[in-house]
């Protein structure tokens, strides 16, 4: 049985994206990020708080769509967790 966590972002703060944007950029996020973690782990040894992550920057193509620019950034989240 796998353990249970969550992980909870409370402010994701990203410039030059339509406010209209924030909840499909968002959502992309959660799931990219669950997929993440479903598919190669994230294994806490203990109660982990971390008060701010600052994701490596993320590079997109021209015209990127809210749902690519989550997972883009999903991906760069993880990585900041998985160091």
């Amino acid at each position: 049985m796998r353990p249970r966590f969550e992980i909870v972002i409370d402010e994701l703060i990203l410039h030059g994206f339509s406010p209209a944007e924030r909840y499909v950029i968002g959502d992309s996020l959660s799931l990219e990020l669950e997929r993440l973690v479903m598919e190669q782990g994230f294994q806490p040894h203990e109660s982990v708080d971390i008060p701010m992550l600052k994701a490596a920057p993320v590079n997109l193509p021209a015209n990127s769509k809210p749902v690519q620019v989550g997972s883009h950034v999903a991906q760069s989240v993880y990585k900041g967790l998985t160091k």
